[in-house]
């Protein structure tokens, strides 16, 4: 890793990297349950800037989110990937992922505003 990055914890759940005072990646996440296996860490948003990638601060970041979900007792983290982002799709595999929606046919679905007002105003 870069010898001047510091990955820092700001406010609960976001996770940054710097160099310097200048951010280069960061995640943001938070902790959901689900009744079939617990307490799970939800990666939602993590992006390192292009000319910092290879140096291994995105691996630094994952390993403070795994550390972080290992501290707090979850039975693992969940994310979505793009179909297009191949980079990380397999970063995340190299670091024992597993792709849910091959493995268990899984899907992601949307209820957009429109439609979520609609059922709401519904009697």
């Amino acid at each position: 890793m870069h010898k001047h990055v510091q990955v820092m914890h700001l406010c609960k759940t976001p996770v940054f990297t710097l160099v310097g005072y200048s951010v280069i990646g960061f995640a943001m996440y938070y902790f959901t349950y689900d009744p079939w296996i617990g307490k799970l860490l939800y990666l939602e948003d993590f992006y390192v800037m292009r000319e910092y990638r290879g140096f291994g601060i995105g691996s630094e970041i994952l390993k403070t989110l795994s550390d972080t979900a290992v501290k707090n007792r979850c039975s693992s983290m969940h994310f979505i990937v793009a179909e297009s982002n191949k980079a990380s799709i397999d970063f995340y595999k190299r670091r024992g992922a597993s792709d849910l929606s091959l493995q268990e046919g899984w899907r992601l679905f949307r209820i957009d505003k429109e439609n979520l007002l609609k059922m709401s105003a519904e009697e």
